[in-house]
């Protein structure tokens, strides 16, 4: 089990990017949240799953952002697990 923050810089936010991250997530076997970041111009995604579904769940993110997003880049850091189940959409941060 391994998990990943990724934070998404550009135009994120009120693009329905949370609601997106959401749907894709519920394709694969990983838990966790999307929210937006009070600076107006990052969302963070934070999700658990095994390598191969988190990887294939972040590459997904990163290839089908709503239409009207434009990501500008990408960080990553690995945490702990913490074990949570489902996925949501968390307040914002």
């Amino acid at each position: 089990m391994k998990r990943t923050i990724v934070t998404l810089h550009g135009r994120v936010q009120a693009v329905g990017f949370r609601d997106a991250v959401q749907r894709i997530a519920s394709r694969y076997a990983v838990a966790g949240t999307v929210r937006n970041l009070r600076d107006g111009e990052r969302l963070e995604i934070d999700a658990e799953g095994e390598d191969d579904a988190l990887r294939a769940f972040v590459d997904d993110v990163l290839a089908h952002p709503p239409r009207h997003a434009r990501v500008e880049a990408v960080e990553r850091c690995d945490a702990e697990p913490l074990g949570r189940d489902g996925f949501a959409v968390a307040r914002t941060a």
